[in-house]
């Protein structure tokens, strides 16, 4: 036989109470979730928002506020809480687990299958059975969503940036190996380079001696 649950006093304020007096109840005013607490919480709740009767109109749970703070609004919230068995989320983990979500997704890959192979998965109850696993054209094959290769076009690609930037510092783009076909508008020439001190490599001839 289910146990009769002990009947509650309703304060002034809305705020409800146990027939003892012990614990003291109210909801938050956005996801509509009851929360308690034993008298002496009660008090330094109460304490923080400055009225009982402001604590009952402007209450909202600490996870619940994380969700207003992401713009969402309260029916999207009691969705939520819906479809995950009365429960909210953490927003702090992400992805969060909204089950909708993740059922809508499984429908709209269903479309993609190509076919099905059979496999065994534990169920809730402890027991193996049978599923089917969908097939999908990338299955095993890393490579189905790779782009197709294409030549480096530096013409192109030196528009937008310096392709050989120390070259272009340090020695005033003398010596740069894609100097003929850049089109880079930090390109440098002739003019630049009799002015510019370069990094140039010196060498000192060696005199040879004869022994």
């Amino acid at each position: 036989m289910a146990r009769k649950a002990s009947p509650r006093i309703t304060r002034p304020s809305g705020v409800e109470t146990s027939a003892n007096g012990k614990y003291f109840y109210w909801y938050c005013t956005v996801s509509g979730q009851e929360t308690f607490a034993p008298e002496p919480r009660f008090k330094d709740v109460v304490k923080k928002y400055g009225t009982e009767e402001k604590l009952f109109k402007t209450f909202v749970l600490r996870p619940v506020q994380k969700y207003v703070d992401a713009d969402f609004d309260a029916e999207t919230i009691k969705e939520i809480i819906k479809n995950n068995g009365g429960k909210l989320p953490s927003i702090d983990k992400k992805p969060f687990k909204d089950k909708s979500l993740k059922n809508e997704r499984k429908q709209r890959l269903k479309r993609f299958s190509t076919t099905t192979v059979p496999s065994l998965e534990m169920n809730s109850q402890g027991n193996y059975e049978e599923v089917k696993i969908p097939v999908f054209p990338w299955t095993g094959n890393p490579d189905y969503f790779k782009s197709p290769a294409k030549p480096f076009n530096v013409a192109e690609e030196s528009k937008t940036a310096c392709l050989y930037p120390n070259k272009n510092l340090n020695d005033a783009c003398y010596g740069c190996p894609v100097y003929s076909v850049c089109q880079c508008s930090a390109k440098l020439g002739p003019a630049d380079w009799k002015n510019t001190k370069r990094n140039e490599v010196k060498t000192k001839k060696l005199e040879s001696f004869s022994s």
